[in-house]
């Protein structure tokens, strides 16, 4: 609560009118509330002095204080009795809002789970979620929630969404209006898959208990090694007799062709397409290790050859793919 006296404002105002002195600060070791310069004009340097008003304070993470106006009504207009109730429709939302901290860690596999993709050198990226992952509420709203006989009547009702994103501790800071069911979804990135949890108000802290922590386990991704080994399809194709009319590449003598451009595109919309590096005898390969698994598209071009594209299958482990480009004359 903060008093001023409206016998002062006077004076101060009159004297700013009259002599063209201005309205100062108030005196610090006088003041029922210490609210910090900025976050409001003082009533005595305003030009009405509020009957009533309505400021809400709070700390921000960084231990600064800020405020926002709810609600203020100028001398000598005072709020009636019937308006009480509008009053209060306008502010409680504010107080009715709570914190939410989701806090996303990685959750590894059973070695059971690994032990084949362990055998065939898999990798899984590393458990540390970090920054940028996209964190999104559903709350306040009926929709998806309703029962029986409801839930065509609220159909057209859509959720109302709050949104963050993870920082370098893999937490993500959102202020949302509960509801009696709220939807935590967390969303896919290349490393993790996505995941939803749900959120109950009554698992919701109070507001003078701060904000409520909700922990998301992500499974990680199974990366696959990927190499696409390039070489000139031979003049005359190695015999299949034995391997109906498959040719096992890797035991055939090959002619790579260094000087080619590989590059991966996964199959799902906006995906970008990875630039493989050569590292030598034709053999192409992703710098950072691995792709997460799933279908790609491969295209491999060259100067003089003809242009190779493949859709293919990644799968966790060592993945070798052979591709023979044809010349240009070559038929």
């Amino acid at each position: 609560m903060e008093h001023v006296k409206h016998d002062m404002w006077a004076k101060l105002h009159e004297t700013t009118q009259h002599l063209g002195v201005q309205k100062g600060a108030g005196v610090p070791d006088v003041q029922v509330t210490h609210i910090p310069e900025g976050i409001r004009v003082h009533p005595y340097k305003r030009e009405c002095l509020p009957a009533l008003e309505a400021l809400f304070l709070w700390e921000d993470a960084s231990g600064t204080t800020r405020g926002h106006c709810l609600y203020s009504v100028c001398h000598p207009q005072l709020p009636t009795l019937d308006q009480v109730d509008e009053i209060f429709n306008s502010i409680w939302p504010y107080f009715a809002k709570r914190w939410l901290i989701v806090e996303l860690r990685s959750t590894i596999p059973d070695k059971a789970d690994l032990e084949d993709a362990e055998t065939h050198a898999n990798k899984v990226r590393d458990a540390y979620i970090g920054a940028g992952v996209e964190v999104t509420l559903l709350a306040c709203h009926p929709y998806g929630f309703a029962r029986g006989g409801q839930a065509e009547s609220v159909a057209q009702c859509q959720p109302m969404a709050f949104k963050g994103v993870s920082d370098d501790a893999g937490r993500a800071r959102l202020c949302f209006l509960p509801a009696d069911i709220n939807k935590v979804q967390v969303a896919e990135t290349e490393s993790f898959y996505g995941a939803e949890a749900v959120l109950p108000k009554i698992n919701l802290g109070s507001l003078q208990d701060g904000p409520t922590i909700l922990t998301i386990d992500l499974t990680p991704k199974m990366f696959s090694t990927t190499t696409v080994h390039v070489f000139a399809m031979p003049l005359k194709l190695p015999s299949a007799e034995g391997t109906d009319g498959m040719i096992d590449w890797a035991a055939e003598e090959r002619d790579p062709v260094e000087t080619a451009s590989v590059a991966v595109t996964p199959l799902k919309d906006g995906a970008r397409s990875i630039a493989l590096a050569h590292v030598g005898d034709g053999d192409f390969i992703v710098l950072d290790g691995g792709l997460p698994e799933g279908c790609v598209s491969i295209l491999v071009e060259c100067p003089g050859y003809k242009q190779e594209e493949r859709t293919l299958m990644l799968l966790a482990g060592a993945n070798d793919f052979y591709v023979p480009l044809r010349r240009e004359q070559q038929q």
